[in-house]
């Protein structure tokens, strides 16, 4: 074997050596530590929850969708406080929306902040932030539907100490309907 043929083998021999000490590495990382903790704390209500504050950004939403995402969220099986923020980034469609603004206007736990122009979906989600007070953040997109468990179980991971965020496991309502959103 000359020089060129043996240093290609060494080569790939320790990629393929290092890339599976590496998978190895992120498959016994993605284990969880305690698995029975979490399931443990969702059947004890006596653990004290955090207050949580989720923000619903919306622009030029749909009255429907919206409402189905208000709707999720008030639904919440969740026993510690939680409020609500509305912020409309400067709808052109208040005029049509307006009715769900107005259906949560009353209830203390909604907060409906109006923008008075558009100015994007980060600057709007600041708006709410700084007007938010509560141990948690959870920022919903405002064509979301959540499951009536979420709140609860992102509340409870994020009361272990090494945990600094979560997410919910996203998934699309239309992702049967076209070869598209299968392929999406």
């Amino acid at each position: 074997m000359d020089l060129l043929a043996t240093t290609s083998v060494v080569a790939v021999s320790s990629y393929a050596l290092l890339s599976t000490v590496y998978k190895s590495a992120q498959a016994l990382y993605a284990q969880p530590a305690n698995t029975s903790s979490l399931q443990t704390d969702l059947g004890q209500s006596e653990v004290a929850l955090p207050s949580v504050d989720v923000i619903v950004p919306c622009f030029n939403e749909d009255p429907n969708t919206l409402s189905k995402c208000l709707e999720s969220i008030v639904g919440q099986d969740y026993g510690g406080r939680l409020q609500v923020y509305v912020v409309d980034d400067g709808s052109a469609n208040r005029d049509v929306v307006g009715p769900v603004h107005d259906l949560y206007a009353n209830d203390p736990r909604f907060s409906i902040i109006l923008l008075a122009k558009n100015v994007g979906k980060r600057k709007a989600q600041i708006a709410a932030i700084r007007s938010s007070s509560g141990n948690l953040v959870l920022n919903v997109d405002s064509d979301t539907i959540l499951a009536a468990d979420v709140v609860k179980k992102l509340a409870l991971k994020m009361q272990e100490p090494e945990v600094g965020a979560a997410m919910g496991q996203l998934i699309a309502s239309n992702r049967s309907q076209t070869w598209l959103t299968k392929l999406i």
